[in-house]
């Protein structure tokens, strides 16, 4: 069975589970809640317990013991004795539903100033997933039966939601190439996006005893010959503070580093989340420590190996992206231009000054398109990123509809781990 078709299967197969799921939800309501509560009862106490074994194997202090132990017990108690903890999942849920309804939205409003086609689809789904986060985030208001009927609607929805999409499969060619890419469920967006931090602080821990030796540190490892250079290199950016902890991702082709955000602070808005698209075109050799010493990053690089095929699609990629940009200039070139001998030493301190003064790179911005607006939750650097590996094979379609770094840095630990993939190499910059 070709990859395509594995694919449509698994979207029927896990929207009529979906559908499924909703239904019981709806037709047994209640009479589900006790069961419910048991098993995260259960599911604290096993975690309690396993905090006191690893103490008596002498993996964890006394100190650290007591203090997981008696957490998981409480809130096991608390789940027990109380239907509390319910409501405040489902407003949780209700919340985590909202927002990315609310993500959708936005991402109609780009494609309804851009004329893009399918916004109809986005507008929709947005409007239903605010109304169904809404509904749930004011819980406390409502019974336990009718909290449980909104959940129920919700993976009914989201059930018929993927057997429209495996439907669409047989029908739209584009859909069909859509579909040719790997799909996967993947964790809630707010869990995956901490997924870079988690991984950051592994790889201090390994780097921490070289770093008194090394003001730059390297760990690099590979399935291959050392003489095998891979073809292409996704980088995921990380910091351990502030959103530089969910992460940046950006690519390396042929030379050429190919990045995207938020740039030009002058079109900033909804609270930073969204402006004007900037594309970045620099080289690898100057970026790389830009983004170490400017933004105290560390980088994790995997290598991809591609063959004469997938390089030209790539190549493609890239070159229609470029056909909807112009040129654009960040403030400290445009001072350049108009008067060079008046530029005081750190006088354009943003982004996109700091990083043309380090790498003069050049910087462009989208005529049309989904890109020519960026926003945090959907159209981001990891979209554009997306976009130019469809090519190469391994590009990801989530089922959440919003992709983060941290999506692409679970997977490429995944397929680097894996013995026939085409991820070749694994390099950390610190």
């Amino acid at each position: 069975m070709s990859v395509m078709r594995l694919n449509q299967l698994y979207l029927f197969t896990s929207g009529l589970l979906l559908l499924l799921v909703g239904s019981i939800i709806i037709a047994e309501n209640v009479s589900l809640f006790l069961p419910f509560k048991f098993f995260i009862v259960g599911i604290l106490l096993f975690d309690g317990l396993s905090h006191v074994t690893q103490f008596i194997q002498k993996k964890k202090s006394g100190k650290e013991t007591l203090l997981n132990t008696s957490f998981d017990l409480i809130l096991a108690a608390i789940f027990f004795f109380s239907d509390i903890p319910f409501y405040l999942l489902a407003v949780a849920f209700g919340g985590y539903i909202a927002l990315k309804g609310a993500a959708l939205l936005v991402n109609y409003q780009t494609y309804r100033d851009n004329q893009l086609p399918n916004r109809l689809n986005l507008l929709l789904g947005g409007l239903s997933q605010v109304i169904i986060g809404i509904l749930l985030f004011f819980s406390p208001r409502l019974t336990l039966n009718q909290i449980l009927i909104i959940i129920g609607l919700y993976f009914i929805f989201y059930g018929i939601s993927n057997l429209f999409f495996t439907i669409q499969a047989f029908i739209s060619s584009e859909t069909k190439n859509r579909l040719k890419r790997k799909i996967r469920f993947t964790l809630p967006v707010f869990i995956e996006a901490f997924i870079p931090r988690a991984v950051l602080k592994e790889t201090n821990a390994l780097l921490k005893p070289e770093s008194i030796a090394s003001k730059t540190n390297e760990m690099t490892s590979s399935k291959k010959e050392a003489t095998v250079v891979p073809d292409l290199e996704i980088f995921i950016h990380v910091t351990e503070k502030s959103f530089g902890s969910i992460g940046h991702m950006d690519l390396c082709f042929e030379g050429e580093i190919i990045s995207y955000g938020n740039y030009d602070e002058d079109s900033y808005r909804l609270f930073d989340t969204r402006g004007e698209g900037v594309l970045i075109s620099t080289n690898k050799e100057s970026y790389i420590p830009f983004c170490i010493e400017h933004n105290k990053k560390t980088l994790f690089g995997f290598g991809i190996q591609l063959n004469e095929q997938q390089r030209a699609g790539i190549r493609q990629e890239i070159k229609k992206l470029k056909e909807d940009c112009y040129s654009w200039k960040s403030h400290l070139e445009l001072a350049e231009k108009e008067n060079p001998n008046s530029i005081v030493e750190n006088e354009y301190l943003d982004y996109a000054s700091c990083l043309y003064k380090a790498t003069h790179c050049q910087l462009y911005k989208f005529k049309k398109g989904p890109f020519k607006h960026y926003f945090v939750l959907t159209t981001n650097c990891v979209l554009l990123a997306d976009t130019i590996l469809g090519p190469s094979g391994i590009d990801l379609l989530t089922i959440n509809g919003i992709l983060t770094p941290g999506t692409y840095l679970d997977f490429l630990n995944h397929e680097f781990k894996r013995k026939n993939s085409n991820v070749i190499t694994y390099q950390v910059y610190n």
